[in-house]
């Protein structure tokens, strides 16, 4: 149902760097012909070549960076989705087992939740608000049997 997300190839960012460079040489061959109205020669045609290049290498640079970004983004969504996961599995047995077993499970697993969202998602600071939950939470302990 859901498609999953791919960061583009090696060759699709190559592509595209080379093909915008092409471009933009092409582009500036054009406007040097219309404004000079005369002859072109390829001796003339190497600044545009030279802008379209490095174009092409700035575009590359950028998409690099953005590949790097959104493999990042993917370690770290990857992370969190095994952490939940396992955690929400030790909750999913609980009906199963006494109540006093019920709430140690409950309450270590809203722990590694807890870990794993503070742990492996890169963050800023503490905002007051999360001191405020913090402190709700200082409030209200999950107690559990020993």
């Amino acid at each position: 149902m859901f498609r999953t997300p791919q960061a583009p190839s090696l060759m699709r960012r190559i592509g595209t760097s080379v093909l915008l460079g092409i471009l933009i040489a092409a582009l500036g061959v054009c406007l040097e012909i219309l404004i000079n109205k005369t002859a072109y020669t390829v001796v003339e045609a190497i600044d545009d070549i030279v802008i379209g290049i490095l174009a092409a290498l700035v575009v590359f640079a950028y998409e690099q960076k953005q590949y790097r970004a959104t493999m990042e983004k993917i370690r770290v969504i990857a992370g969190m989705n095994h952490h939940v996961r396992n955690a929400l599995q030790a909750i999913s047995y609980a009906p199963y087992t006494e109540q006093a077993k019920q709430i140690k499970m409950i309450g270590e697993s809203v722990s590694r939740i807890e870990w794993a969202l503070r742990e492996i998602l890169p963050g800023e600071p503490e905002t007051k608000d999360e001191g405020r939950v913090k402190e709700n939470s200082r409030k209200f302990p999950v107690n559990t049997p020993r």
